[in-house]
């Protein structure tokens, strides 16, 4: 059996057919424990018989815990987004996520940077210095009626961008998804006698930790390949946890025809 924490950010691989727990519940005490709460509340929401979850392992907009079985009947509003970065590090539900008003607004105006510079710094092994933004090729025009700061901003954004170019093209697209969980895949097609018109097939959840573990590797490798601290393995996709898949369920966002929204953090206000 694995144990599964909401917030782990090298959360292991729970698929169909993996038994998980979150919380380990003692008989003789006859409470829950839960290591990211302190043992006094611990001991409140157990006599009081509430489920004691963290803020940090529910949702900070409805308070509601992750259910992957509800995710698997409304995956468009109950999948939830994980955000790795150090003030957040949460998740929260992609239906409160789109309703919610944010009131911050990204530092990073381009999506796709903004993610993929969210690293956790506990993943690294020595602070990213320089960070990718910072990492700037040969600059790009900007037009002249935008003003200066708006300039400088985009100009930067673009240069980092093209410091991926001589990235694998599968890499950087891995590394710039959102970071969901739980993943689906589509139902195995069931074979029906006569005429009787088979069900539309269901998305199946692939894995319930979704794509943490896989997104923030590709992340962690971009980072040390730029600042020049590695070199890109030849077998960069077993180094990350990538299946080999033609079709990953780890792409959540493929560009084209995507149900996945773009949203905020309701946290830090960043791409999530």
């Amino acid at each position: 059996m694995v144990k599964y924490g909401d917030c782990y950010l090298e959360p292991p691989p729970i698929g169909p057919t993996t038994f998980f727990f979150r919380h380990t519940f003692r008989s003789r005490t006859k409470h829950v424990t839960v290591s990211l709460l302190p043992h006094w509340l611990i001991m409140r929401l157990a006599n009081n018989l509430f489920q004691p979850f963290s803020d940090k392992e529910v949702c900070s907009i409805c308070n509601q815990p992750y259910n992957p079985d509800a995710a698997q009947q409304s995956p468009d509003l109950l999948t939830m987004h994980f955000c790795p970065r150090d003030t957040c590090q949460t998740a929260c539900h992609r239906e409160c996520l789109s309703s919610h008003p944010i009131k911050k607004r990204p530092t990073c105006t381009d999506r796709r940077m903004s993610l993929l510079c969210s690293i956790p710094s506990n993943l690294l092994d020595s602070p990213p210095s320089p960070t990718l933004l910072s990492l700037l090729s040969k600059s790009k025009p900007v037009s002249r009626s935008q003003p200066k700061t708006r300039k400088r901003k985009r100009a930067s954004e673009a240069d980092a961008l093209s410091l991926f170019e001589d990235l694998p093209p599968e890499l950087t697209e891995l590394a710039s998804q959102p970071i969901v969980k739980p993943t689906f895949e589509p139902e195995p097609p069931r074979t029906h006698r006569g005429k009787v018109k088979a069900a539309e097939p269901l998305n199946i959840v692939k894995d319930v930790a979704g794509n943490v573990t896989v997104v923030l590797k590709a992340r962690v490798l971009i980072n040390d390949v730029l600042r020049g601290t590695t070199t890109l393995p030849r077998d960069w996709k077993k180094k990350v946890g990538w299946d080999g898949d033609a079709d990953p369920s780890s792409i959540v966002d493929p560009g084209e025809n995507s149900t996945c929204p773009p949203l905020l953090c309701p946290t830090c206000g960043e791409h999530i």
